[in-house]
């Protein structure tokens, strides 16, 4: 076993690592929980602002031209910016990287309910059955009518 401990993001249960098997890849997760993982893609603000920089240079320089030769030299001025920025624009990544957020959820049938009610909201099937239908379903065949619980019923209700 690892030394690792896992934590309901839920409910604050832990409990540690099961023994390690990747005969279904998901390594030392304990048997019956839940790993949610989150990853999205965003911009490195440091890119934006040396684009914002880049445009705003080609706008200045462009603005300092007369009317009528502007459109003609957009093109060169844009070069140039682009070149003049590109060391700093190749050496810093377009996107963050790492953005990734995991959480686990355990077993437990206190936050079920919780994991059924996002996993719906995913579109996703709910992990298992709530207990109120499996009760609902049970009390449906006991009120079959010749069972022991409705002859108990008649003879009370015949008393005087």
């Amino acid at each position: 076993m690892a030394d690792y401990e896992y934590e309901c993001a839920l409910s604050g249960l832990t409990t540690e690592a099961a023994d390690h098997d990747d005969s279904d890849g998901l390594g030392e997760l304990p048997v019956g929980w839940t790993e949610i993982r989150i990853r999205r893609r965003q911009y490195n603000p440091r890119w934006l602002a040396i684009q914002q920089v880049k445009e705003s240079s080609v706008m200045g320089l462009l603005a300092q031209l007369p009317p009528e030769i502007r459109a003609s030299q957009e093109l060169g001025i844009r070069v140039q910016i682009d070149a003049t920025f590109f060391g700093l624009e190749d050496s810093t990544p377009m996107y963050l990287s790492d953005i990734e957020d995991v959480v686990y959820l355990s077993d437990s049938e206190d936050i079920l309910e919780g994991i059924n009610e996002v996993r719906g909201s995913l579109g996703l099937d709910p992990v298992v059955q709530d207990e109120d239908e499996d009760e609902e379903e049970d009390s449906e065949v006991g009120d079959v009518p010749g069972t022991d619980d409705d002859d108990d019923d008649d003879s009370q209700e015949s008393s005087p």
